[in-house]
């Protein structure tokens, strides 16, 4: 687009003034502005802050020790039907063939909403546990919590599926003699459960 500017000359005998019209510069509307001129990279002598530890549950006095579940031990199972105390002793067996029940398996029957129930776990300095548990095809969403004596979260599943096998892939590993405790709940569904604990 072109932009006229306008000049007034005057005339040398006193007439009438005469104007001149010139053409200003073309100015293109679609034009970018300028770019900054980069400014060159300075070392800085601040050290990095150093990178967060990777996620942890809230408990000090237990950790997780990787150990890997054997392949499909939960599948060799079925659908999960029948006797729960026989089919959690089948579980420790299939999933945790080289560690020993602490106890005879704990039955009950959970709902979703109530309270949910507590076993208690002596735990022994630097013995490690596993949790498992299977429950009525009825139950929907079985979890699983383990705790320490302060109440931190030491460890917790949760599984749609009729039983569960915690920590699945490892086992939880006490620092310190500790009187924790595992809780079962539903959060959906209702129905008959049986839970045992394992020690290495």
């Amino acid at each position: 687009m072109l932009v006229f500017a306008v000049t007034v000359v005057c005339s040398a005998c006193g007439g009438e003034p005469k104007v001149a019209v010139s053409p200003a510069p073309a100015v293109d509307a679609g034009a970018s502005p300028a770019t900054p001129t980069a400014q060159p990279y300075v070392a800085s002598s601040v050290p990095m802050a150093t990178m967060p530890p990777p996620f942890q549950y809230g408990s000090r006095k237990a950790e997780k020790k990787a150990v890997p579940a054997a392949p499909g031990c939960r599948d060799a199972l079925g659908t999960g039907s029948g006797d729960l105390a026989s089919q959690v002793q089948k579980l420790a067996k299939s999933c945790s063939e080289k560690m020993r029940a602490v106890a005879a398996p704990t039955s009950g029957t959970q709902t979703q909403g109530a309270a949910a129930q507590n076993i208690k776990l002596k735990a022994e300095s630097g013995r490690c546990y596993r949790v498992v548990a299977a429950a009525a095809p009825t139950v929907k969403n079985l979890v699983v919590v383990v705790t320490d004596s302060t109440g931190a979260v030491a460890w917790e599943s949760r599984t749609e599926e009729p039983r569960i096998v915690a920590p699945e892939d490892g086992t939880l590993c006490f620092k310190s003699a500790d009187d924790a405790q595992v809780t079962v709940s539903v959060g959906s569904g209702e129905g008959a459960y049986a839970v045992q604990i394992l020690s290495e």
